[in-house]
């Protein structure tokens, strides 16, 4: 069952790479698309020399966390760019859990060796109260108010885009050519249904190494293989970076059977129908949006590009996840924050070309970082986004 897809897999493979000097969509016909400039030396600056710098000429001195802010909205209301935030954030030894922000937190401009930070002085209820008491390893015990576990939404932390996406955005994810063979694999469920949706008991096929109890995601190959036709422009073949895998859902293991060589799963979370021959693959603790904080990228780039969207759609849009040229190889990091620029047209002015200044159409945030690709998250976008449009170094 599971090979079909395979086989399905190697033909869009195969088709891709008869035809990769082609444009995706008629848009890029019509332009070129960015190249890459990197460096390796690390010209380009990095840190701030002065925290005050970072700060607006005007700014809260004193702001109450709202139900619904993101990390993102915050930083705006203190700083000229959102991703000097990891260089003015202090972490306020007085408050258990410093380094997040839940709704009713009070946050202020404190001077911290001479130089402006921002961090909670008042800390809401949702960050515990210290027992006096300690574990057997001495880990302080914490007490939370009986009610977080009713209030789900008010007691979670702000995070860089908070509710206005959905967190399945964020898992998405790329696995080599070579990965994708011989992945476990849902096999269906004890009855005839032809989608899987929350509540059920799914089967899955090549998990015997899985403890009951364990978490694991359900993924789908998303269309056909990535190919970067910018790095390869004008050779006939360019190889397959790999194959963008789309989260569907979360199940936890319920057991084993040693006679069928099947896992029984329960379906834990559903952000789509699952189908048989989806694939398993293990959660990674890191795609937590908690764990993405906005920064300057490394200082070996100046210049990118998308390499693809996620979509099916020849545009992107705020909250749309795309493949970068940026990756380990060029010092990429999650985090870094990348300006999409959209070039200006060529126009003659008295018989000579004259190229119009470009303009900035959005910000982008590399959440998952491979060799030499990374994923990015268009976080804010004034107009549609091109596949030819560049990531500039803010």
């Amino acid at each position: 069952m599971y090979k079909s897809q395979l086989k399905g897999l190697g033909i869009a493979l195969a088709v891709v790479l008869a035809g990769c000097t082609s444009p995706r969509d008629p848009f890029l016909n019509r332009q070129e698309r960015p190249t890459e400039l990197c460096l390796n030396d690390g010209s380009f600056p990095r840190q701030l020399a002065n925290t005050d710098d970072a700060f607006q000429q005007q700014y809260p001195m004193r702001y109450v966390v709202k139900k619904g802010d993101t990390l993102w909205g915050i930083s705006k209301r203190f700083l000229i760019q959102p991703w000097y935030w990891t260089n003015i954030w202090y972490d306020n030894p007085q408050v258990k859990n410093p380094h997040l922000i839940y709704p009713g937190d009070v946050l202020s401009v404190v001077a911290i060796n001479g130089q402006k930070r921002v961090t909670i002085v008042e800390a809401g209820e949702y960050h515990g109260v210290d027992t006096g008491r300690t574990t057997r390893d001495g880990l302080p015990i914490i007490r939370y108010s009986p009610h977080m576990r009713v209030d789900n939404f008010g007691s979670r932390p702000v995070s860089i885009a908070g509710d206005a996406i959905q967190a399945h955005a964020l898992k998405t994810r790329i696995l080599r050519p070579n990965e994708i063979q011989n992945l476990p694999f849902v096999l269906g469920d004890a009855g005839d249904y032809l989608t899987l949706t929350e509540q059920q008991e799914i089967y899955a096929k090549g998990m015997n190494n899985a403890q009951q109890g364990q978490t694991y995601g359900i993924f789908r190959p998303i269309g056909e293989p990535i190919v970067d036709q910018a790095k390869y422009k004008g050779q006939k073949q360019a190889p397959a970076i790999g194959y963008e895998m789309r989260y569907i859902g979360e199940v936890g293991v319920v057991g084993y059977d040693v006679a069928t060589d099947l896992t029984k799963l329960h379906i834990q979370e559903a952000v789509e129908p699952m189908h048989e021959e989806d694939v398993v693959l293990p959660i990674d603790a890191h795609e937590d949006p908690l764990n993405y904080f906005p920064k300057m990228p490394s200082g070996q780039c100046s210049r990118g590009y998308i390499i693809r969207s996620s979509n099916i759609y020849p545009t992107i849009k705020e909250f749309d996840t795309v493949i970068t040229s940026f990756g380990r190889d060029n010092g990429a990091e999650v985090g870094d924050i990348w300006k999409i620029v959209r070039e200006g047209p060529t126009r003659q002015m008295k018989g000579q070309p004259v190229q119009v200044p470009g303009r900035q159409v959005g910000y982008l945030m590399i959440i998952r970082v491979y060799d030499d690709v990374s994923i990015g998250f268009v976080l804010d976008s004034n107009e549609s986004i091109y596949e030819t449009d560049s990531l500039v170094r803010p």
